[in-house]
């Protein structure tokens, strides 16, 4: 005997068993009185034994109709929850833990992504302060924006981590209103001060050891509009003091890039494919929408 018995059919039959009535089964599942019959039919034949012993007014049900009408409402409820759940859960937001560099365009990213988690009812953004290539690549962090070479020396993602775009980060070089001091106050990274060291600057512009690079471009503002020496900061940044003016007899650079990448362990997940196309989106765009924190 085939024992696959037809889900249709044991569910009609567990709504007559409940309502105690074809009419009652027929309005609660929208299905005709007589199909409901005729698939009833079916499933007895198919276990060999009746379910009813009279189909009359009240119906009565066999021993063995009994006991599977009562298995089969306790099966039922319990399929209902698990459905409820499982719909439940299908509705809650998808996690995306989104790791951005400290620099001068944190915050910018920050409000971008805030407002695309609050138009997109499927995502839940968190925010990671700090994240590397290893934290991407092993899904501790499940997209990260990484500090980079300008483009000019492109890298390669690794099997497991999805690239991105990369995008420059333009800089230029500050120094306060009406005063010119010459030591420069440059990038913090290995990378950062090898552009600057490759740069030809005017040979009166001192050029320290790293030990003068600033985390912060706020600091580094600070500093200059202080006069302490003269700030390379990105172009579009929020944090320059109004009282810098840009150094129009030194070159713009771009000092690093941004690059993303993204677990491959999220490669099919519909929410981290959207963050991902939403960031890439965003650093191809006008740079001073990307740091001032205007969507396009």
């Amino acid at each position: 005997m085939d024992w696959r018995l037809n889900t249709q059919h044991l569910e009609q039959y567990e709504s007559v068993f409940r309502t105690r009535g074809f009419r009652k089964a027929s309005r609660e599942l929208s299905v005709s009185h007589n199909t409901i019959r005729k698939n009833i039919e079916r499933l007895e034949a198919q276990i060999g034994k009746p379910l009813f012993a009279s189909k009359g007014s009240p119906l009565q049900f066999t021993t063995l109709g009994e006991q599977i009408g009562q298995c089969l409402m306790s099966e039922l409820k319990l399929l209902s929850r698990i459905n409820a759940e499982i719909r439940a859960l299908s509705e809650l937001p998808t996690g995306v833990i989104v790791g951005i560099p400290a620099i001068e365009s944190t915050q910018a990213l920050h409000a971008h992504l805030i407002r695309l988690a609050n138009r997109s009812p499927c995502l839940e953004i968190e925010l990671a302060s700090h994240c590397d290539l290893n934290d991407v690549m092993s899904g501790l962090v499940h997209l990260g924006i990484f500090l980079d070479r300008p483009t000019a020396q492109p890298t390669i993602a690794p099997d497991d981590c999805i690239g991105g775009i990369r995008i420059d980060v333009p800089h230029a070089f500050y120094s306060a209103r009406n005063s010119y001091p010459e030591r420069l106050i440059g990038g913090y990274t290995d990378e950062e001060w090898e552009v600057l060291e490759s740069l030809s600057l005017p040979s009166s512009i001192e050029v320290p050891s790293k030990q003068y690079g600033i985390r912060s471009a706020y600091e580094r503002s600070q500093l200059a509009s202080a006069g302490y020496g003269i700030a390379c900061l990105p172009v579009y940044g929020k944090e320059h003091d109004p009282t810098l003016v840009e150094r129009t007899d030194l070159p713009r650079v771009s000092l690093h890039s941004l690059h993303i990448g993204m677990s491959a362990l999220f490669a099919k997940s519909a929410a981290h494919r959207l963050v991902r196309s939403f960031l890439i989106d965003l650093l191809t765009g006008e740079p001073e929408h990307l740091f001032s924190g205007q969507s396009k």
